[in-house]
């Protein structure tokens, strides 16, 4: 079977949430027998990722030059033109974020949350006019499968969109190799380049209202512990309120912003920090704290959305919008040092159950099962 594999995401200029997954799952589903893959890309610019497969017998490129809102126009207000006239001819379409597209064979899309639809204040005016011309309600009616990233956004889809139980499969992604224990004179480095010489609080994350990076400072701020707070992340909208609310906490001068930092740094930050704390509104699964666990960092998270799924009883869950309950988790986890070593050894444990290889296994079992049933009505089992 021939698989037109949309690889837009990773198109992003700071890899990040969707456009990691689509590389992990890329990099693993090509390295399986039995699919062969088309991967489409449009950039009106020809700039194409350093990292995209070559060519071979069972990869091809379908790499467009459109300008993307001339072609984002034209799918919006005409349905044309369609991704295999494109890519060319296929069996399948695999959509591994919602995006502009129309097309008339069979696709699979992966939802990673409907954050937008449950909280359209977090996002600017662009960001929710972007989501109501990709149509997520048609991209979804024609799909022949959706992939949802947890359980909490498969009952998400089901109660928002309608779409039936038995075409959603729950697919978790999983944390990559990286992100694992390390010894100190492994983090040296990184710790020494961002200037993180004692103890600190992570937070790393998109610096945006969602994330509940506000609520963080305020908690923290009541604190009367001698650690840093270390804010990793870029800048997302509504980022200048956050650094308003650091300049005026009574701790600011030991509020340390990172900005935006590689992949490659963020296994050495986590291992450095004594806590990893992401209390966020809404997320549709929680990569961040995941990855923490995977490096023994213990968690403090929301116990709403996804990440109750995710860190279980590994870590300390809490109420997003309780100030007084995160400053409370905090000061627990940084004064008892049996928690500390009990939630790290849960959470090596939870993490493990996590991996990319599974995630791809489960995906393309997927697309076998689509084709096998590509002659019948009968839904998938999930």
């Amino acid at each position: 079977m021939r698989i037109i594999f949309d690889i837009r995401p990773l198109l992003e200029r700071r890899r990040a949430g969707v456009s990691l997954y689509t590389a992990n799952l890329l990099q693993r589903l090509l390295g399986m027998s039995g699919h062969d893959y088309t991967l489409f890309g449009n950039s009106s610019g020809g700039r194409w990722p350093d990292d995209l497969p070559d060519r071979s017998g069972s990869v091809s490129h379908a790499l467009s030059r459109y300008p993307n809102r001339l072609l984002n126009l034209s799918l919006t207000l005409f349905g044309r033109p369609r991704i295999e006239e494109l890519a060319g001819d296929a069996d399948l379409v695999f959509m591994p974020n919602l995006n502009f597209a129309a097309t008339r064979l069979p696709s699979v899309v992966t939802v990673h949350d409907l954050s937008f639809v449950r909280y359209p204040e977090f996002f600017s005016p662009k960001q929710r006019l972007w989501h109501r011309l990709v149509r997520p309600d048609r991209l979804l009616r024609q799909a022949a499968a959706v992939v949802a990233v947890s359980e909490h956004t498969r009952t998400d889809l089901t109660e928002t969109y309608g779409v039936p139980p038995e075409r959603i499969r729950v697919v978790h992604p999983g944390v990559s190799a990286a992100y694992r224990p390390m010894a100190p004179e492994e983090t040296a480095e990184v710790r020494q380049r961002h200037g993180l010489s004692g103890p600190y609080l992570l937070f790393l994350g998109c610096l945006e209202p969602r994330k509940n990076v506000i609520g963080i400072i305020r908690a923290y701020d009541r604190l009367k512990a001698g650690i840093d707070l270390v804010i990793a992340g870029g800048r997302g909208w509504l980022f200048k309120d956050i650094f308003r609310e650091a300049d005026r906490a009574r701790r600011r001068d030991r509020i340390r912003f990172l900005g935006y930092v590689p992949e490659a740094d963020k296994p050495a930050l986590l291992n450095g920090a004594t806590a990893f704390v992401y209390p966020s509104f809404y997320e549709g699964f929680g990569m961040p704290p995941l990855e923490a666990m995977a490096c023994g960092t213990p968690v403090i998270a929301s116990h709403g959305s996804s990440l109750g799924e995710v860190v279980g009883d590994a870590g300390l869950l809490v109420d997003p919008y309780r100030t007084d309950g995160l400053r409370e988790a905090m000061a627990r986890m940084l004064e008892d040092g049996p928690l500390r070593a009990n939630l790290r050894a849960r959470g090596l444990e939870r993490a493990h159950r996590f991996g990319w290889d599974d995630s791809a296994k489960k995906i393309d079992r997927l697309f076998t099962d689509l084709a096998a049933r590509r002659s019948t009505d009968r839904p998938f089992s999930r």
